[in-house]
């Protein structure tokens, strides 16, 4: 004869990492409307990025830290973006994607692929763009 439990039981016994996963960070929400809606250029849509980017990595990657200290970089290069300093906000970019690229599994590939699009949107704006000195050649 089968037994009854509670749905919650159930879960537990099926993947118990997974649940204390949803307990500490909820799963991303992602929505194409919301990333393509926004202007990268300007401040809050860069601020938009880094958190949606922060709300990925939270979920997905929670024995290693170094995340948050590389989304800092990114959001201070962008926000001090300047002809001089343009290539700061290349670097940043650079490490943050070499970082979620490396974390990247079957498992949450789509989501670290958002990620990547947003760095990309951040770093290609056409406020970053217009800024950077003209390359002969």
């Amino acid at each position: 004869m089968g037994t009854v439990i509670a749905l919650d039981q159930y879960r537990m016994r099926k993947d118990p990492e997974g649940e204390l996963r949803t307990l500490l960070a909820p799963p991303p929400r992602i929505n194409d409307g919301q990333i393509f809606a926004r202007d990268y250029s300007k401040l809050d849509g860069i601020v938009f990025a880094v958190l949606k980017i922060r709300e990925i990595l939270r979920y997905h990657v929670q024995t290693n830290e170094e995340w948050q200290y590389l989304a800092l970089q990114v959001l201070d290069a962008a926000y001090h973006f300047d002809a001089e300093h343009g290539a700061l906000l290349g670097e940043a970019t650079a490490s943050l994607k070499n970082y979620i690229l490396e974390e990247m599994d079957r498992r949450n590939g789509r989501d670290m692929t958002a990620a990547l699009l947003l760095l990309d949107l951040v770093e290609k704006a056409p406020r970053h763009r217009e800024r950077l000195p003209a390359r002969d050649g």
